[in-house]
């Protein structure tokens, strides 16, 4: 009986000093870490406001890459929210979810899950650094507040281990896929960019090449456009928009690309939809394809032709900051044709297609 009672008074002294230690340690945790990357400011937050590429850098995914995941409410800013719910009873149900957004200063999310503590938050600060504040710096911040949950206070002793890994792993996969995104800085762009669904159409298309003259590029190109109106005139097509020009390659002596001129019947509506393709008798290097439907990232351009190349590259970085990768060749609508490419007041469509 002896012996009970003193085991029973040892649990009882046991249970004192957990309460007693659980009382002095801290009702609230906070753990950050911070990395920096020399992409502009506007893709750091256009990547962080919304959950497009969500996948492509948090480690939540990780745990179990089959877990069940879907988006609500706007696409980014406030009240964009991803939800996830994963078999493993170790990850559970729950979500982020932007309750904060201050373009170029902070991102702040909700979290919402199974784990201890109330008022889960992951603050992503943003700060300008480096010669001529052309870099950002990235801070991950986590908080949780435990209460008088002295089991949460026993689990706070692990943050740094269970959320901070999480959180050097995240950042890390985040800045390697800036990497990966063009350095342009495309916040400031003229013109807006949007996602576009082009319909399948009708072309005449020419490959040729040019030394990198303003000169011998119009040249090329209105060699080939007189070949592609020999072969409508001849087969009784139209102009089914405006002539375009597909990069095949841009590099510092030469400059390779498709004249493509969309095409349809001349007795036919000029809203009418691609149908079957067309018998089209062909001369000299001018072949006749049937481009299928795609989705585009686009954007416009006003300014002389030198400057598409630059353009390519903006609106490449704005379609993977918004969530697709660009795939084949980028191409422009010239629409006031070859004649007016160098004029300042040029206008340009610019494409890249998407994934």
């Amino acid at each position: 009986m002896t012996r009970v009672i003193e085991f029973l008074i040892s649990l009882l002294i046991v249970a004192a000093l957990f309460v007693v230690i659980g009382l002095f340690l801290p009702a609230k945790r906070t753990f950050s870490f911070s990395t920096e990357t020399n992409r502009p400011m506007g893709t750091v937050t256009d990547l962080l406001n919304g959950f497009t590429r969500f996948k492509d850098w948090n480690p939540l995914l990780r745990h179990d890459p089959r877990m069940q995941t879907s988006l609500s409410g706007p696409a980014e800013g406030v009240g964009a929210k991803f939800n996830y719910n994963s078999r493993d009873k170790i990850i559970g149900q729950g979500s982020w979810e932007i309750v904060e957004s201050v373009p170029g200063e902070r991102i702040k999310y909700k979290l919402t899950n199974d784990a201890r503590g109330s008022d889960k938050f992951m603050t992503f600060k943003l700060e300008r650094t480096g010669q001529g504040n052309k870099n950002v710096k990235i801070t991950q911040q986590y908080t949780v507040d435990y209460g008088w949950d002295l089991l949460g206070r026993y689990a706070g002793l692990y943050v740094t281990r269970n959320v901070g890994d999480d959180i050097k792993r995240g950042l890390d996969k985040f800045t390697t896929f800036l990497a990966t995104v063009p350095k342009f800085d495309y916040s400031s762009h003229a013109t807006p960019f949007a996602f576009e669904d082009l319909p399948a159409q009708d072309v005449l298309v020419v490959t040729t090449a040019s030394k990198r003259s303003n000169d011998e590029i119009a040249q090329a190109m209105s060699s080939q456009v007189q070949w592609i109106n020999k072969v409508m005139t001849a087969n009784g097509l139209v102009a089914a928009g405006p002539l375009r020009i597909v990069t095949n390659e841009f590099t510092g002596d030469t400059y390779g690309f498709d004249v493509v001129q969309p095409v349809r019947k001349a007795d036919a509506p000029a809203d009418a939809p691609v149908g079957e393709k067309l018998n089209v008798t062909l001369e000299s290097t001018v072949v006749y394809e049937q481009i299928p439907a795609r989705r585009v990232a686009t954007t416009t351009y006003v300014g002389p032709a030198p400057g598409l190349p630059r353009e390519r590259d903006v609106l490449r970085a704005w379609a993977m900051a918004h969530g697709s990768d660009t795939q084949d060749r980028p191409f422009e609508d010239y629409i006031g044709g070859i004649t007016t490419m160098l004029a300042e007041d040029a206008q340009f469509k610019v494409y890249w297609p998407v994934k």
